[in-house]
Formats: structure tokens, sequence, C-alpha cells
């Protein structure tokens, strides 16, 4: 769906409604719009652009975005938080088919845990969106990351897929989907991994060399989703979802000298059930509605010295929004919405360190009024959110309720009368609220802390052209933004412990460039070509603090990303490089606290076959062809040289 069908528009900021036909079943979508049209930094992953990369994870995959910074904490299954533009991981919302992805308990979502063969499409805004049409808690966020599926849609298909790799690793799955008469259709995903996960590695730490085997690395992961889809008519459109995913792993720790071994396990489960349904009286209205309920479990063994500490986190959520868009006839290119949203949290867990205040809950009301106006080569479009959140709990005192306005305004212009050019700037005034980990976790949480504050600037121009013949297609965009947070949520030690303030200041000034280009060459053959680029200063602006001026913790001044890959009638081949900058993983920028500069090359080759109706897909890759075990996050090597062989079969 991401990477759906963009049509050319009568007028350009229109809206239109596509239709995508599949037998007897219609289902109407927005039409999505160019990355040239967009006032605000919008890139894309289609699941063509992540498998040419190689990504099985969504974690993966979100690194070949500008940007960005992934936190990854190395191996198989280890975790992966996206932060952007120097803002935390808290401040990237997560949508699953148009949902929210929640974590009340940290605020980060492990975007590790969702798998990329049954995505469709990767979509990253930063700041604005165009399109208003969309549910309050889109707009309450500094960046959304958009999970398409291939669910969303229904496909007359069925996908065997198999891989096999480096430390034991394996990962089967198979999709299924069907359309049936009078506007229904049903698709099932199921996805299941193990690895042993047991690499190699060999770093310093901090001056000695360590060598040695990753262990307690190992990983079992089972998830499936059922979809419904029901249409019966051009007014009516309803989606349904169930996913369920259930996980065992070790957790191998940071590397340690002399003590490499970490024992402690986790496992859980998570599940969550989605219903989807949108009603477009005429051409002038259109309205749609959402109800999620999402329950996770987490279960955390930790072997100690004479006994055995087992933690268990319970979370849940249950979210309904709604939202309203009106477009008059009488005033063209004007279109207004509406947006409501609420969703309440709660936790429950016997870990007696999270219990200043027991089994915390929050209720969240989000109201958000949006306007979008287009006028020949002109267009803006404003929203202002507001935000009012509520706590309570069973025992202990709990923060005080929020009341808060956003803002945002986007502006675009559009010199040669078509998507093709566009000149655009954006503002985004937004927060987040501490999560409960900051405001409960005993002793060093603080129920006072306030929100973190964050304004967003950007300025910027996107070009889509075909300047030769033999050059189908050329697209550049580059962008310029300045950001601030205050009251930034920070550990500051105190007389005996450490505690949860609002003490810190950060201010982030960078730029971030895209080029993606297709090249036709002799015998049907094509080369593609796609990149990325950023330059990010995120530097401590707090008056009076040692610290002033240090570039904030893992955050590379430059990275960017590199794909190339040949297509041939008789086979596929391509090149990906990942690089990053030098970080600091201490806030003081010295030597000793510096992690050091990486590139992970890799190659792929795949071919196609033909067998009778079916079509079959090989594709071998080997990863990290320099062997260097570089690290993300400071003592969790990533893994050396390593290889995988992926059949899929689709009939």
């Amino acid at each position: 769906m991401v990477a759906g069908l963009i049509v050319g528009s009568q007028y350009i900021c229109s809206q239109n409604i596509d239709e995508h036909v599949l037998d007897s079943l219609v289902i109407s979508e927005s039409r999505l719009r160019a990355v040239t049209e967009s006032s605000s930094p919008l890139q894309r992953l289609s699941n063509e652009d992540i498998r040419r990369v190689g990504a099985t994870n969504v974690g993966d995959a979100m690194k070949h975005m500008s940007g960005v910074t992934v936190r990854d904490y190395g191996g198989v299954g280890g975790m992966k938080t996206v932060g952007i533009r120097g803002l935390g991981a808290q401040h990237t919302a997560v949508f699953y088919d148009g949902v929210a992805v929640g974590d009340c308990q940290s605020g980060q979502v492990d975007l590790g845990r969702y798998s990329t063969d049954n995505i469709a499409g990767v979509e990253l805004l930063l700041g604005q969106a165009d399109d208003i049409y969309r549910s309050a808690r889109m707009l309450a966020a500094a960046g959304v990351i958009s999970l398409e599926t291939k669910g969303g849609a229904v496909n007359e298909e069925c996908t065997a897929s198999f891989r096999g790799g480096s430390y034991d690793s394996y990962k089967g799955s198979l999709s299924y989907g069907h359309s049936f008469g009078k506007g229904w259709g049903v698709s099932a995903f199921g996805e299941y991994v193990t690895s042993q996960g047991d690499y190699s590695y060999n770093i310093k730490n901090p001056a000695t060399t360590v060598s040695g085997r990753r262990q307690n690395s190992d990983i079992r992961e089972l998830r499936g989703e059922v979809n419904g889809v029901w249409q019966p008519s051009d007014e009516h459109l309803l989606r349904m979802k169930v996913y369920a995913y259930d996980y065992d792993r070790g957790l191998p720790g940071s590397v340690v000298v002399n003590n490499p071994v970490n024992t402690d396990r986790l496992r859980g489960h998570n599940i969550f059930g989605q219903l989807f349904y949108e009603f477009t009286p005429s051409p002038m209205y259109k309205m749609k509605f959402a109800l999620k309920h999402n329950a996770t479990y987490d279960r955390h063994r930790e072997p100690r010295v004479a006994s055995v500490v087992v933690n268990s986190y319970r979370q849940r959520e249950t979210d309904f929004s709604g939202t309203l868009m009106w477009t008059p006839s009488f005033v063209r290119g004007l279109s207004v919405a509406w947006s409501e949203e609420v969703f309440h949290n709660g936790l429950k867990t016997t870990n007696n360190h999270v219990a200043m205040a027991t089994r915390p809950e929050r209720l969240t009301a989000l109201s958000a009024a949006s306007l979008r106006y287009c006028y020949n080569i002109f267009s803006v479009t404003a929203s202002l959110l507001h935000t009012y959140a509520t706590e309570s709990a069973s025992d202990g005192t709990v923060a005080p309720d929020r009341s808060r306005f956003s803002p945002s305004v986007a502006l675009s212009l559009y010199p040669l009368g078509s998507e093709d050019f566009c000149l655009r700037a954006s503002y985004k005034d937004i927060f987040r609220m501490p999560t409960f980990n900051d405001l409960y976790y005993r002793e060093v949480g603080n129920y006072k802390l306030e929100p973190e504050k964050t304004r967003q600037y950007n300025v910027g121009a996107a070009y889509s052209m075909q300047p030769v013949e033999w050059c189908s297609e050329l697209t550049i965009s580059a962008d310029a933004y300045y950001g601030e947070i205050e009251d930034k949520i920070v550990a500051v030690p105190g007389v005996f412990v450490w505690k949860m303030s609002n003490v810190d200041r950060v201010e982030t000034l960078g730029a971030d460039v895209n080029v993606k280009a297709l090249f036709a060459l002799a015998s049907a053959s094509s080369l593609r070509l796609s990149s990325s680029y950023s330059y990010m200063r995120a530097v401590n602006r707090t008056a009076g603090s040692q610290l002033y001026g240090e570039q904030i913790v893992y955050t590379p001044l430059h990275s960017g990303s590199v794909d190339v890959s040949l297509s041939t009638p008789i086979v596929d081949a391509g090149y990906t490089l990942l690089w990053s900058g030098k970080r600091y993983h201490l806030a003081k920028n010295i030597p000793s606290n510096e992690i050091d500069a990486y590139g992970d090359h890799s190659l792929w080759l795949s071919r196609r076959w033909k067998v009778g109706s079916c079509s079959l897909l090989t594709r071998a890759e080997v990863r990290n062809i320099g062997d260097c075990n570089y690290e993300i996050i400071r003592y969790y090597p990533m893994p050396g040289r390593n290889y995988s062989m992926t059949i899929m079969l689709t009939f």
C-alpha cells in the first residue's frame, strides 16, 4: 500500500480516490502523495526496496533512511529503536496499518519485532503531514513511521518463504489471500524464526582486546495475523485484524572483561485486535473510525548469586479514534478535517522497583483541527492539536493532569506548475509525555516531571525528472532543519541515588539528502541507485552545564547509505553500504568515550524462475564483507561476516 500506485491528478494537491479492483472485491484508498509533492520530508521503502537491501526486520530497513538514528543492540534478536533528527525514540510514533503501536512503560517501540516478509511498505514522515485525513495520534508525534502490511489489501496469491543463514538462523513464512463474492476477502500470515546467534567477536573493552563468541544470544519467534475485508459498496469499507506474537530469547548483555556470559532470559507475547470502518456518503464528506485493544506480557528471568528473580510486566491499551473530512465543492482546493482519539494505558508488574505508584493508568484524549488549502501552485496545511492526559493508580502519588495546545504548519510551492518540483517549509510544535518508567520507577522516578517540548523547523526542495532518455527516473530531495528540545528528561545524580529530572536543553542543526535514479541499459537491463546522507549536529544547550556544546550520545555527525542494484533478464545483483561516523557513548566528547566509525558492506545475487504457473525466487547474500564487529551501542558488538540463502515460492 505504501508503495502503491501513484497516478497523475487534475490539480496539484488534489486528494483523489483510486480504486484497486481485485476480482469481486474493491478497496478504496486515498492517493499516496509522491515524495516531490510533500510539504514535509517524506521517505518510503516499498516491499521491493526492502527486499533489495536484504532487511529481515523493520529496524534494519530504517537504517537506509536519512535523518534516522537506529540504536541496535546487536545479534539476530537485538532490540532496535529509532530516533529522528536528534530526538529520542520516544518521539517517534509507530503505526501498524493505520493504528498506533504503543509502549507506556518505556515509550519505545522495538522495530526488530516486525518482520518485513508481511510488509508492503514503510513510510517515514518528519513533521507536519499534508494528508489531514488521519488520526489525531498521527499528528501528536515529531516523527511517524507507518507500516503497511500486505493484509491491508487482499491479494489472490499464496506465498511460501524459507531463509537459512549463519549462526543456525532459520526463518519460514507463509501468507495466503482470497477474495469472495459480495465484497468479502480474507488473508493470513504466519512466520517462525529461530537462531542460536552465537557469532564470534573481537572488540576493545576499553583498552583490552576481548575475543569470544556471543553467548545466551538465541531467539525463537512466532508471529501471525489474520485480516478480513468487507466492502459491500463504494460508500462502506470494513477491515478487521487479529495479530499475535510470541517470543523467547536470551539477553547476552554487553561484553565485559572476565565476565563474558549473561544468563538473563526474556519471554513474552503480544496480542491485539483492531477494527477499521470508513464511510464515504458523498464526494464532499468522508469519515473513518478505528478501535484497537492491545495486550503485552513480558517475563524477565534474572539469575543472581543466591537466587533467581523473575519479574513480569503486563501492559494493556485500548484506543478509539475517529476522523471526519469535509471538502466543500464551492471552495476549490479546500479541505477541513476534525480528529478525535481517546486511549487508555495500564501497567501491572511484579517488579517492586516499579512500584512507587501501584498499577499506574493513563487516560489520554486528543483533539485536532486541520486545514489544507491549495491554490494554483501553492498549498498550505495547518493543524492545532489539543492534548489532555490524566493518571491514576491503586496506590501512591501520580503525575498531575496535563493539558496543552500544539500548532503546526507546512507550506509548499510548485514553481514549474507540476508535482515534479517542490519548494517546502514546515514548523511543528509538539511534546511527549513522560513514560511510566520516568515517573514511577522506585527512587529514580519523579512524578513531577514536565513533558519534553520540541520545536522543529524545516526548509527543503524535491525534484523528479527524466534528464536523458537512458535515465528514466531521477529524484533528488534536500532538507535543512533546526530543532530544539526543552525540559529534556534525563537521569541526574543525587546525594545517594540518581533521579529523573527536566534539566537539559538540546539543539539540533542538520541536513538530509536523498537521491534515487533508474538507468536503462542494453538487453532489457536496468541499474537502480539509491543513496542517503545525513549531517546532524545535536548538542547540549543547558545553561551552566559542564556539557554545554557537546554532541549528544549515540548521534553521529555524518551517516548515510548506498544501494546499487543491477537487473538483467537472467539474474539480479546488488551492493549495499551502511556507514556512520564516530559517536560518543557518554555525554563528554573526549577520545576515551568515542565509538569508532564503521562501514557495513553487503552483496547479494538473486534470480526468478518460472515453475509451471508458479514463480520461484532464489537469493544469496553475504553481509558485512569486511568482517568487522562494529558497535552501534557500546560493548554490544554486531555480527561479522555472515551468509544467508532465501527461497520464495509464489503461486
